[in-house]
Parts: C-alpha cells; structure tokens; sequence
C-alpha cells in the first residue's frame, strides 16, 4: 500500500528554493550597489570620446561640420547649417548631455586654460541658447583647435582627459591630478 508524506520538504524542494532566493539575493545586490565617482568619471569621459568619433565620422560622411560646446555643467555637439550653429536637439546620440552631479570639466584650448562659466544675465540667458561652440569637428576630418578636457570631482583624486588634435585624432585617458 502507498502511504502519503506528511513531514518536511523533499532536497530537490529545498534546492529550488535556495537557488530562487540566491538569484533574488544577487539582483538586489547588483541594484543596491551604487557607482563609484571614478566609475562615473571613466564612463563619462568614454561617452564623450564615443560621441566624438561619432560627430567626427558623421561630418566626414555628410561632408557637414559640427562643433562641440561646453558648458560648466554639460556639453553639446551643434551643426553648421544655413550659416549658423544649430543645436541637435533631435538627435537622440549627439543631443545635450548633462554631467552627472558634481562633475566638473576643465577646458583647456591650444594648451591655455579657458574658463567655462554660467550666463548670469537675462540677456545672457537668451543668448543661452545660440551655440557657441568652443571646438570645431570638420568635414576634412580636422578637430581645431587642439583640445583638452579633464573631467574630476572634487575630493576624488582620479580624473579622466578627453582630447582631439588636428588631424582628427582623439583619446581619452585617466590623469593624475
């Protein structure tokens, strides 16, 4: 005669079980665990040289030019049509990209440090949105000027620096402070 278990769970229960829990126990461990700022400052800086291959590979293929302005808090790559600069705002790639929060960039053009600083007045603020780029990504395959932007945060000792030259050529690389 068969008789019924009454008592306990069976091993393979208790496996599935164990494995279910471990696999949430993973997820909320990966969700949980924030980036650090010098994660931060390597993928932002990544992003910019990415994006700058791109505008660079799109100007030669379009036969367009594009510049490339920053900002104290963001950048943005713009185009030049119908002489003057426009901003892509439709591009979802080349759009306005913000710096993560107390992220600060240093620019510096033909090796001189140029301050980037806020609009403070209102008639500033409507020139705001008139690019002004800052470095030109040409159509021949030129990036000019020369350039160097080094990505920190304050109180972290690691910082990145996205740079382009001439002849198109650009990288980015830690730095030491």
């Amino acid at each position: 005669m068969y008789r019924k278990r009454d008592k306990g769970f069976s091993l393979l229960e208790l496996l599935v079980v164990i494995v279910i829990i471990s696999i949430l126990f993973t997820f909320t461990t990966l969700a949980i665990r924030g980036t650090s700022p010098e994660e931060l400052i390597q993928t932002e800086a990544q992003r910019l040289d990415r994006l700058l291959q791109l505008a660079l590979e799109e100007a030669i293929l379009k036969g367009q030019e594009y510049g490339l302005e920053f900002k104290p808090d963001s950048y943005r790559f713009v185009l030049y049509f119908e002489n003057t600069w426009q901003p892509l705002d439709n591009d979802d790639l080349l759009r306005e990209r913000q710096l993560p929060q107390n992220m600060e960039l240093e620019l510096e053009i033909e090796q001189i440090e140029v301050l980037v600083e806020k609009d403070s007045t209102d008639a500033d603020k409507k020139d705001e949105e008139k690019p002004d780029p800052q470095v030109f990504i040409l159509s021949s395959g030129e990036i000019t000027p020369d350039f160097s932007v080094r990505l920190v945060m304050p109180g972290v000792e690691t910082s990145y620096i996205v740079s382009g030259t001439a002849n198109g050529e650009h990288k980015a690389e830690i730095s030491d402070l």
